[in-house]
């Protein structure tokens, strides 16, 4: 079972990519990670905790046996080393490692990264998103890229989606995706 992780601030074009990459693969199942659940900080962190290893012991056993579907998560763990840095002073640098490490290292998972400029995302929000102040979203970017860059899935892609105040061509996304993996 392949898994491909799309992960991105609001706005960047994940659902058109998911829906594209879905059309394209066979046996497609797609996962949409949303806001975490509780009351509490405390509590959301430790829904994440349970949610994020729950899915990923699900996937390493369809690993094992459906070499032919795909799984498509709409956002992942890497958001919240993001979201919940920022906005709930949680510290999933002591937790998402080992997750990762324990479930992610397999050669059939691929990480594709979306992003765009600050003000263009702002520009671009539907009010669905946590901050529309330019340095909060600034903040998002780099811990975005710095969770990327610390992750262990061996293949990752980062893709920006906007030229200036426009996004650039969809199938210009898939032929850096199709360049880099083969899978589009």
């Amino acid at each position: 079972m392949k898994l491909i992780i799309v992960e991105g601030l609001d706005n960047v074009g994940k659902d058109l990519l998911i829906k594209h990459l879905s059309d394209t693969e066979k046996n497609v199942m797609v996962r949409h990670w949303s806001y975490p659940q509780g009351n509490s900080n405390d509590e959301k962190t430790q829904y994440q905790k349970d949610s994020f290893h729950n899915e990923m012991k699900k996937w390493q056993l369809g690993n094992s046996n459906n070499f032919d579907e795909t799984l498509i998560w709409n956002r992942s763990h890497i958001g919240e080393y993001v979201y919940g840095t920022i906005y709930r002073q949680s510290h999933p640098e002591t937790w998402i490692p080992q997750l990762e490490h324990e479930y992610l290292t397999c050669d059939n998972v691929y990480l594709i990264f979306l992003y765009a400029d600050a003000d263009f995302l702002i520009d671009e929000d539907d009010g669905k998103s946590y901050s529309v102040n330019k340095k909060d979203k600034e903040l998002e970017i780099q811990k975005f890229h710095e969770s990327i860059d610390k992750s262990i899935i061996k293949n990752k892609i980062k893709i920006k989606v906007n030229d200036g105040k426009y996004y650039i061509n969809e199938s210009n996304i898939h032929e850096q995706i199709n360049s880099k993996f083969s899978f589009i």
